[in-house]
């Protein structure tokens, strides 16, 4: 007796694979694929930022009383709209602000040249720059959006005065 299978597809259990459910799984990929790819890693066009760099922007905005708020607190308060966990929020937070175009910072934030990573969230400080606070946002003409749990109002994309994608460039 052989081990091979005699009918085609099927297994030396004799269990056939399900080509539909195969096919389900592929097309869910696919879908799922073009969601990261088309909502999470490719920054907007209409204002340049990623959904988590521009909620991170609108936690600071809410933030914002001109002091340094501590990292952490500002990754808790944009938790509120992001709902993919505290370490994707650490890690955009860092990029924007080693940018040091919207973020005013304060502490150890690392090195994009070097390498270096910042310290960890409860040593260093942030608050939106002077710039951000005059060419990032205009409540009177922002779209507002309910946040993933529908708890909170995120904005859909931020009125930006000045082309963000061309100065952060395409990875954010």
């Amino acid at each position: 007796m052989s081990d091979k299978p005699t009918d085609k597809g099927a297994t030396p259990s004799g269990a056939r694979p399900m080509p539909h459910v195969e096919d389900l799984y592929q097309s869910w990929f696919l879908e799922y694929a073009s969601y990261v790819i088309l909502d999470r890693a490719v920054p907007d066009i209409r204002d340049g930022l990623k959904p988590v760099q521009r909620r991170i922007l609108h936690a600071l905005w809410e933030l914002d009383d001109g002091r340094l708020n501590k990292a952490a607190n500002v990754i808790g308060h944009t938790m509120r709209y992001h709902p993919h966990g505290d370490m994707a929020i650490e890690d955009a937070l860092v990029k924007i602000a080693q940018k040091e175009f919207l973020i005013d910072m304060q502490g150890n934030w690392g090195n994009i040249h070097t390498g270096d990573r910042a310290a960890a969230p409860r040593y260093i400080e942030a608050r939106l720059s002077h710039l951000a606070k005059e060419i990032v946002f205009n409540e009177e003409i922002t779209d507002w959006q309910p946040s993933y749990d529908g708890r909170n109002k995120e904005p859909q994309f931020l009125p930006v005065k000045f082309p963000l994608l061309l100065a952060h460039g395409v990875e954010g």
